[in-house]
């Protein structure tokens, strides 16, 4: 019989790092929403959910050493005999830990990654937020040239949710996640109130497959903000 401790364990691991992660988002997106004067472009967005990430961190886990990390470069895989085009490619954050419970140490290191993306009305007729959000956000979870969380069973995608009402932003997201071949996006619970709570899981061509991706929309539209 093949002992299946350490699989077990380090499933268990990554499960509990999964959660630290995840509850970390959630509350830093919940700080981002309460900051005045919040800029519109995702990439200055995202400079702004780094640092709630570290308060939220700081409250949440005060003990726990690994950070946060903002563009850094998908990591490269031991499976891969050569630097390949995903190496390339910069996830928007990613937490890196050591698993020491991997008894291959080249095998140890293991990223939760997340994507950050805008959602609502269009600005420009050639970039479609919600279109992108899956062409650009979604897709780099499968997509081999980008591979984000290759060898790693999940994964989570933020969407910075601008204008347009709920219902219409998800039917979008998911009318395009169909026309890409991804399974629709579905609700977790009864949506709060500042945002929304979905996830879905898709094959891919490379391990891990099937992957679990969650979503955590914050809702930053103006109208909606309740700020002193």
């Amino acid at each position: 019989m093949t002992d299946a401790g350490p699989a077990l364990t380090a499933l268990n691991i990554w499960s509990k790092r999964e959660g630290m992660c995840l509850a970390i988002l959630e509350r830093a997106l919940r700080l981002l929403r309460l900051e005045k004067d919040l800029p519109e472009s995702e990439p200055d967005l995202n400079r702004r959910l780094y640092f709630c990430l570290l308060v939220a961190s700081a409250e949440l886990y005060p003990k726990d050493p690994v950070a946060p990390i903002s563009e850094c470069n998908n990591q490269p895989d031991p499976d891969d005999e050569s630097r390949v085009a995903r190496e390339h490619k910069r996830p928007d954050f990613q937490w890196i830990f050591l698993d020491q419970y991997e008894q291959n140490p080249e095998r140890q290191s293991k990223q939760f990654v997340v994507e950050c993306k805008r959602l609502g009305e269009p600005l420009r007729a050639d970039w479609i937020f919600n279109v992108n959000y899956v062409t650009n956000g979604i897709s780099r979870f499968r997509d081999t040239n980008w591979a984000y969380a290759q060898r790693f069973r999940s994964g989570a995608i933020v969407g910075y949710w601008q204008s347009m009402e709920r219902a219409k932003v998800l039917k979008e997201v998911n009318d395009e996640a169909e026309r890409n071949s991804f399974p629709h996006i579905i609700p977790i619970g009864t949506p709060p109130a500042d945002g929304h709570r979905l996830e879905h899981t898709f094959e891919r061509s490379f391990p891990v497959s099937p992957f679990h991706l969650r979503h955590l929309w914050i809702d930053l539209r103006q109208s909606s903000l309740e700020k002193g």
